[in-house]
């Protein structure tokens, strides 16, 4: 009979440990309340975020009496100074002035005692963008029956042009963007910390419990190695997907974001690079996990790589605010910062196919390199027990 192949078998043995990973992982109480904590936060951070920014909030706008020249005309001066204003027909004064207590209108404007003199009746004051719309309106409208009654007909009046030309035009929908990019980068960034330390103390776990030296014994190092991280990375991959589409969905649903194709779009590249950057920081994260033979000694061990995970974090949070500066665009090249920054250059149009594909290049070359180190060190080290190994040793050891 013949015995499978080393392949095959090696790739079994793999799965097998991803497998259980997912398994165990996935049931722990931290990391369901971590991520059902994670998914409020975003969805009450949308909320809040669209109440202070008023989101696609239309304002509406009571006119007692049937004027249509008035409704039609508040309606277009409020779209042509960026405020969204739908006007409904009053009965009266009270039908308004009930609404308005309401809070079903912001305003309404009453006939007053002479002709084209109307009344504003709000809740708490006038917003002062609202009243500049309805004192436009009302002065346009009165000026044109004016003219007509002088028998003029206003089309007929020449009307005064500006065309507005911009040095640095705005790219469509570039904020909606950024803030995709930037909030996916934080979310990023606390799957990459999350899960790299699920597999530091996972490692730990098993070598403090001797399980190790258990499943060393019927599976390679490095099959246990990249099992662990392939399991934890299926776990934070899916947690990502599913922080993402809650933030998606709270962001449509509160008027935050109108653009669901490009909202997609940058989510797709976001998880390109979560991809990568999981890869780096988890096998470093493992490595650490192996250096180390209790748990109260893995923080001083993965303080470097956290240390590197906030720095990578905080370039793509504080980087935005200066794509242009030449230490930002050095750094956009140097793994693993481009992990956070290349998704917002993407966002603004900031960048060029070559830096994509370079950037994205040498992000898969610092992985390999990454893999590579930290694989020689997890199988020289997972079965050593005592003081914890320090950095500078273990890089002694793979020499």
């Amino acid at each position: 009979m013949n015995s499978p192949a080393p392949e095959a078998t090696a790739a079994r043995a793999i799965w097998l440990v991803a497998e259980r990973e997912v398994v165990t992982r996935a049931k722990t109480r931290s990391f369901l309340i971590s991520t059902g904590l994670l998914m409020v936060v975003i969805i009450v951070g949308a909320i809040v975020l669209a109440a202070l920014t008023g989101g696609s909030s239309v304002t509406r706008v009571g006119v007692v009496g049937a004027d249509a020249t008035l409704s039609q005309t508040i309606e277009t001066v409020g779209a042509a100074t960026g405020t969204s204003v739908t006007v409904v027909t009053i009965a009266s004064a009270d039908d308004a002035r009930a609404q308005i207590a309401n809070g079903d209108l912001a305003a309404a404007l009453v006939p007053g005692t002479s002709a084209d003199s109307y009344v504003a009746i709000a809740k708490n004051g006038l917003d002062p963008t609202l009243e500049g719309v309805l004192r436009s309106s009302v002065e346009q409208v009165a000026v044109s029956r004016a003219l007509v009654a002088q028998g003029v007909d206003p089309a007929t009046l020449p009307h005064a042009q500006i065309t507005v030309e911009s040095t640095t035009p705005v790219k469509p929908d570039e904020t909606q963007r950024i803030v995709i990019a930037v909030v996916g980068t934080v979310v990023l960034v606390t799957a990459i910390i999350m899960g790299g330390s699920m597999v530091s103390v996972g490692v730990v776990e098993e070598k403090t419990s001797r399980v190790v030296e258990l499943l060393l014994s019927t599976i390679k190092p490095l099959h246990l190695l990249w099992g662990k991280i392939i399991g934890i990375g299926a776990i934070a991959l899916a947690q990502v997907l599913l922080l993402g589409a809650t933030a998606i969905i709270a962001g449509k649903v509160t008027g935050l974001l109108t653009i669901p194709g490009a909202a997609v779009g940058m989510f797709a590249a976001v998880i390109a690079w979560f991809l990568l950057g999981f890869l780096f920081f988890a096998t470093l994260y493992a490595a650490t996990g192996a250096l180390v033979s209790r748990q109260e000694e893995l923080g001083a061990s993965s303080a470097p790589l956290s240390i590197l995970a906030a720095a990578v974090m905080y370039a793509g949070i504080f980087g935005v605010q200066a794509l242009d500066s030449r230490f930002v665009e050095v750094l956009t090249w140097i793994p693993p910062f481009s992990a956070s920054l290349m998704p917002i250059r993407i966002a603004t149009g900031d960048t060029y196919a070559m830096q994509v594909i370079g950037t994205f290049a040498l992000m898969v070359a610092a992985c390999a390199g990454a893999t590579w180190l930290a694989a020689r060190i997890y199988q020289r080290s997972i079965l050593r027990t005592g003081t914890r190994m320090r950095w500078s040793e273990a890089l002694r050891l793979v020499r």
